[in-house]
């Protein structure tokens, strides 16, 4: 049994997978309150630990103490110059974020195709595979990609910063149409900060087809649904999205699985720093 925890920059969440490959058992908390947090129920156990922490330090102390009670192989994961059958292409590879690397592993595995791997959360990343093939042999390459702040930190940063702009964040709401022409402030905030998202997605979605075929996109964390949603309201300006709607796939715990992946013995020999 694998537990894979995927510490963000607001919460850290957590998955036990079985020997298939199947979740029994998964959870989130914010990390203010990982010190009382239960990983896993008095019935369920773990012989490897998995984590991606993107959180700091102190937070990873925190961690380390949550799983002191449990008898396992203890694997903080770092980014390497390639592993499970993707190639990290960053200028320096293990300064890549854990969090963007087990999702790409994981997103390639999804589909073994080009892509375009989305994770939106307190920040959102946007980053490239491209597919390869080498001597009969299939392969990811991770060409590189975009960090900008998540749809919710634009809102309050936008708030923070300035004297009458307000300082929460708007939700979706599901009758609401997104438009650039906003008629409240809120509204005006919150239909920027989603067009700002989708107009980076749109370039690099543009910019990857360039270089190989089509991309799937593939969206993750805690905003997916809402750029999900958000695709689905797209005019004209949008249209490549548009196109493309039959290849985005919407996928849940996404770090956790490439987590789980990197886990896995045909892979574990790859550069990675194990504490125990």
């Amino acid at each position: 049994m694998v537990l894979t925890i995927d510490a963000g920059n607001t919460k850290t969440k957590w998955a036990l997978f079985d020997a298939s490959g199947n979740i029994c058992h998964q959870d989130a908390c914010l990390n203010a309150e990982i010190a009382t947090a239960k990983l896993l129920p008095d019935t369920l156990n773990c012989t490897q630990i998995m984590i991606s922490n993107v959180a700091g330090a102190q937070h990873a102390e925190q961690l380390q103490q949550s799983i002191t009670p449990y008898s396992a192989a203890i694997t903080w994961v770092t980014a390497s110059k390639q592993a499970a059958g993707v190639i990290n292409n960053y200028t320096t590879p293990t300064s890549l974020g854990t969090d963007r690397w087990a999702a790409l592993i994981a997103a390639w595995h999804l589909h073994h195709a080009t892509c375009v791997v989305v994770n939106a959360g307190t920040a959102t990343t946007i980053d490239a595979i491209i597919h390869r093939e080498d001597k009969g042999r299939s392969y990811g390459e991770f060409i590189g990609g975009m960090i900008l702040p998540g749809i919710d930190l634009m809102q309050t940063s936008l708030g923070t910063a300035t004297a009458q702009l307000p300082k929460t964040a708007a939700q979706l709401n599901q009758q609401a149409v997104i438009k650039p022409f906003a008629n409240t402030t809120s509204d005006a905030i919150f239909s920027g900060a989603i067009h700002a998202t989708l107009g980076a997605i749109t370039q690099m979605l543009q910019a990857t087809e360039q270089l190989s075929t089509m991309p799937k996109l593939i969206i993750s964390g805690g905003n997916a649904g809402v750029i999900e949603q958000a695709l689905l309201q797209q005019d004209s300006a949008y249209s490549m999205i548009q196109h493309s709607q039959k290849t985005v796939t919407i996928a849940d715990n996404l770090v956790l699985q490439g987590l789980y992946l990197l886990a896995q013995p045909v892979f574990n020999a790859t550069s990675q720093s194990t504490l125990s």
